[in-house]
């Protein structure tokens, strides 16, 4: 019996330390481990039902871009997926894919471009009024090395409560109070659970929709007015206009005028006609040419004229 027993023991002692080390080892196999993941529950915040945030850190970052996971309730209203800057903001909304697993949660698969990506979904877990409870699950896509729950309190309720009991409690600068719950490393697949009571008989959500201010302030492309358009283009026909017209002036500016003919030219032009001056009074008896009344010799050939 005591040879049995000290087999045994050995054994245990000869197994015990390689199942530990494979725990790690087999984590650190999944490229989409999560060294940090962090849950927010806002009951009643901005709607009746719960607010879900996830904001999971890659255990490693590099491989960028690439598409995450995260397991949702299937009846969950999906709001936004994106990932977080380097200077704390959140990139635009990010287009997704959700498969229905058929076991009550749904698969929605995304691509994140750095190591920190962010989710948030409305789930309708409340129940009763107006001592209410909710009970929320999490499970887990990928493994994560450090889980944290963080519960917020709603305006206006009292005798709040947190199961598992809360590891630490804070508040933020709009007035809420917070109640964080640690839980140890999550394997892909394992669920977490954390049960919230409160007593709030005020139907209305802590923050009103118009006001809401919840993460994550998502850039969001608005759509180019097709009058913008319109001017840019009217803008830039005048513009060519403009610019044909004066190339026109330019040129006009830069061509010799053509000489003016002299007014005694024009005049003698005006009142010739077919080489005899309109005001011809007599001929010249020499050389037959016009002569006008004040005309003394002929222009021509110089004769006197003959008086008659």
């Amino acid at each position: 019996m005591k040879r049995r027993m000290l087999f045994f023991c050995a054994m245990i002692a000869f197994a015990l330390p390689i199942i530990c080390a494979s725990t790690p080892r087999a984590l650190a196999q999944d490229s989409n481990r999560l060294s940090k993941l962090v849950v927010a529950l806002w009951p009643e915040y901005d709607q009746p039902a719960v607010l879900v945030l996830i904001d999971g850190t890659l255990a490693d970052p590099a491989n960028l871009p690439r598409q995450v996971a995260v397991l949702i309730p299937s009846a969950a209203k999906l709001s936004v997926t994106t990932w977080t800057n380097a200077d704390g903001s959140y990139a635009p909304e990010q287009p997704f894919q959700s498969n229905n697993l058929g076991d009550g949660y749904s698969r929605v698969t995304f691509t994140t471009n750095t190591g920190q990506y962010h989710v948030e979904y409305y789930d309708d877990l409340i129940r009763g009024s107006p001592d209410k409870s909710m009970a929320f699950v999490y499970k887990a896509a990928a493994p994560a090395d450090q889980v944290t729950v963080s519960v917020q309190q709603p305006y206006k309720a009292t005798n709040f409560s947190v199961d598992p009991a809360p590891k630490s409690t804070h508040s933020d600068a709009d007035g809420f109070n917070y109640s964080d719950l640690q839980f140890p490393a999550l394997a892909a697949d394992q669920s977490i659970t954390a049960k919230v009571k409160y007593t709030k008989s005020d139907p209305n959500p802590s923050i009103s929709p118009a006001s809401s201010t919840s993460a994550p302030a998502v850039a969001a492309a608005t759509p180019a007015s097709p009058w913008n358009n319109i001017f840019i283009l009217t803008a830039l026909v005048l513009v060519g206009l403009a610019a044909v017209i004066g190339f026109f002036l330019f040129r006009r500016s830069r061509e010799p005028v053509p000489a003016r003919v002299s007014a005694r030219s024009r005049s003698r032009h005006n009142t010739e006609r077919g080489g005899v001056a309109a005001n011809v009074s007599a001929f010249c008896t020499q050389c037959g040419h016009g002569l006008a009344s004040a005309d003394v010799f002929c222009p021509k050939c110089g004769t006197k004229r003959r008086m008659v």
